[in-house]
C-alpha cells in the first residue's frame, strides 16, 4: 500500500490530514499524563505521602483532561461527515485510537523522569501547603528550576531491567489489560455504530456507558483494590520497594497492551452498540 492509498483509506478521502492529526495529538496527551499516575503512585509510596502524590497528579492531569473537551467534539465530527457524506469511519478512528497508545507509550518510557518530578512536587507542597507556593518554588525560582531540570531521566534499559515478577499480582496485571481495552474503545465505539446505522445514530452515541461499564467495573472492584493494598503495605514496608515499582511498572505496560488491543476490539464494539440499539 503506497502513501496515497493509506492516506485515502485513513481519511476517508473526505477528512483533512491535519484534522486526524490534531485528534491524535490530543488524545495522545491525555493518555500520556493519566499514564504518569503510576509514576504518582511510586513516589507517593517511596515518600510514604500518598495523598500529597495522588493531590499533585489530580492538579498535572487537570491540564490534560481539557484536552477531552477539544477530542470529543471531534471525534463526533468525524461521525457526523462520515454519516453526511456517506464514507466508512473505521479506519480514522483506528489512527485516533493509535494516538491513544503513543501517549501511553510515552508516558511508560518517561516514567523514572516523572517519579522523580512528582517526588519534587510532593516535597514542594509539603513545605509550602498551597498550589501557588508550588508553581513559584519550581518554576518562578532558580533553585526550583534547576531541580526541575535534575528530575530529568532518560529512557534506559537498565530501569526496566530491575522488573521483577515475584510478589506482583499477575492477575491484577492481565485484568488491566482487558480494563483499558474496553475504556479505550468506550467513546468510539459509538461513534463507529453511528456511521454503521446513520438511522439510530443519536440512540447508539448515548450507549457508551455499555461498554465502559465493564472498565469500570474490572476498575473499582479487581484492580484498584488490589494496587491499593499493594501501596498501603509498601508505604507500611511490609513488601519491598521493588514490588512496588514492579507493579506499577507492569500496571503502565498492560495499559500499552489493552489500548493496543482495543483496535482489535473497536469493530465488534460498534457492532454490539448498534445492536443494543435495537432495543431503544
Amino acid at each position: 500500500m503506497n502513501r496515497l492509498e493509506w492516506l485515502d483509506r485513513v481519511t476517508g478521502g473526505e477528512i483533512g490530514m491535519g484534522y486526524l492529526w490534531f485528534v491524535f495529538a490530543m488524545i495522545a496527551v491525555n493518555n500520556f499524563f493519566d499514564t504518569t499516575s503510576y509514576a504518582a503512585r511510586i513516589a507517593g509510596v517511596r515518600s510514604q505521602q500518598l495523598a500529597l502524590a495522588n493531590s499533585f497528579f489530580a492538579m498535572i492531569s487537570f491540564a490534560s483532561r481539557t484536552a477531552t473537551f477539544l477530542y470529543m467534539p471531534a471525534i463526533a465530527s468525524i461521525a457526523q461527515q462520515s454519516i453526511r457524506l456517506h464514507f466508512n469511519p473505521f479506519y480514522s478512528f483506528l489512527f485516533v485510537i493509535l494516538g491513544a497508545a503513543a501517549g501511553t507509550l510515552g508516558g511508560l518510557l518517561f516514567l523514572p523522569a516523572f517519579e522523580k518530578f512528582y517526588e519534587l512536587g510532593i516535597d514542594r507542597m509539603e513545605k509550602t501547603g498551597n498550589v501557588m507556593g508550588v508553581f513559584k518554588s519550581i518554576c518562578l525560582q532558580k533553585s526550583g528550576l534547576q531541580d526541575l531540570a535534575r528530575c530529568w531521566r532518560p529512557p534506559r534499559v537498565r530501569f526496566w531491567k530491575n522488573v521483577r515478577l515475584q510478589g506482583v499480582p499477575r492477575d491484577m496485571i492481565v485484568l488491566n489489560v482487558i480494563l483499558y481495552a474496553f475504556v479505550t474503545i468506550a467513546p468510539i465505539a459509538p461513534y463507529v455504530a453511528a456511521a454503521l446505522r446513520p438511522e439510530v445514530a443519536v440512540t447508539v452515541t448515548g450507549l457508551s456507558p455499555a461498554i465502559n461499564s465493564i472498565g469500570v467495573f474490572l476498575l473499582l472492584f479487581l484492580v484498584d483494590p488490589r494496587g491499593a493494598i499493594l501501596m498501603d503495605q509498601g508505604i507500611q514496608r511490609k513488601i519491598p520497594m521493588q514490588v512496588v515499582e514492579s507493579s506499577m511498572i507492569l500496571l503502565t505496560a498492560s495499559r500499552l497492551v489493552g489500548t493496543l488491543l482495543s483496535l482489535a476490539l473497536l469493530y465488534p464494539a460498534a457492532l454490539f452498540v448498534a445492536f443494543l440499539a435495537r432495543f431503544y
